[in-house]
């Protein structure tokens, strides 16, 4: 009955003044909820969103009148928040961009491709500081049917494979290489966040690495689940943090980066997997700070 009485002196507040406070009498008037991190000076909190799985999110029964929902997505070790725009059916991250962000060494532009795209694929913009080697398939990667416009990718993934050593083995990866001009000194400080397109049948699982000997690769965090969208709109996906790896910083034209996206659980061997198109510019960035 007192949660009943509470909830009822709160909604009934709420429509009364149209401004709620949450650890303040003095709400702001240009707000509808106006949250305090404290009401005594000592004591402080924040705010916690919905927590949900990539696999969770997708199950939310968004509409276009869902426009701006926001959650908080914990999946494997990667961590973001995430707003729902309805216009576009597509859930985006909501990241810090730096006010003055590394300039990019090499970008791909997805939008025009057709029939899985070249291999390689040259970038469409490098850094005169940098040689890029193209985005290229891996043996085990395949081009058969039409392919999905303005994306790049293939098919053809093992059945059979559920794990990334095997991936590997059986050259389920995509690769491209990034290599410091004579005379320039390149740190590697981040891949911008993408997007991934899947089939219902394609790969569900991958992991980047990289390489700068071209035999031993290192992964990049961890594992990633490519999402559970399987429409045009396809699966953002988070940036990633080139900056403290200590391999990838103060390079010189001796080394060439190999990047590496290895992909594994995919439940036909039609089953697509792409980098998809879905920015306004290029779809694949990597950045990084030039001496």
């Amino acid at each position: 009955m007192k949660a009943f009485i509470t909830l009822a002196v709160f909604l009934f507040s709420s429509i009364a003044i149209s401004q709620v406070g949450i650890n303040t009498t003095t709400p702001s008037t240009a707000s509808v909820l106006d949250i305090s991190s404290t009401n005594n000076g000592t004591n402080f909190g924040g705010l916690m969103p919905p927590r949900v799985t990539i696999s969770q999110r997708d199950l939310i029964p968004v509409t276009a009148a869902d426009d701006g929902l926001l959650v908080y997505v914990m999946d494997g070790i990667n961590r973001t928040l995430q707003i729902y725009n309805g216009v576009e059916n597509i859930w985006e991250i909501i990241f810090t961009q730096s006010i003055s962000p590394s300039p990019i060494l090499a970008g791909w532009e997805m939008n025009g491709l057709a029939a899985f795209g070249l291999s390689p694929f040259a970038a469409t913009l490098t850094n005169a500081s940098v040689n890029v080697g193209g985005l290229t398939r891996g043996a085990g990667i395949t081009t058969s049917g039409g392919g999905a416009g303005n994306a790049w990718g293939g098919n053809g993934f093992d059945l059979l494979i559920a794990e990334q050593a095997s991936a590997i083995d059986a050259e389920n990866f995509v690769t491209f290489t990034i290599t410091p001009v004579l005379g320039a000194t390149i740190s590697l400080q981040s891949i911008d966040p993408y997007n991934i397109r899947r089939s219902g049948t394609g790969p569900t699982t991958g992991i980047w690495q990289y390489s700068i000997d071209g035999v031993n690769f290192i992964d990049i965090e961890g594992a990633i689940s490519w999402g559970n969208n399987t429409a045009g709109a396809g699966n953002l996906q988070a940036a990633i943090n080139l900056s403290s790896i200590l391999d990838l910083q103060n390079l010189t034209s001796v080394t060439t980066v190999v990047f590496r996206i290895v992909c594994w659980d995919a439940s036909g061997t039609l089953g697509n997997w792409y980098i998809n198109n879905f920015a306004t510019s290029h779809d694949l960035i990597i950045r990084g700070n030039i001496e």
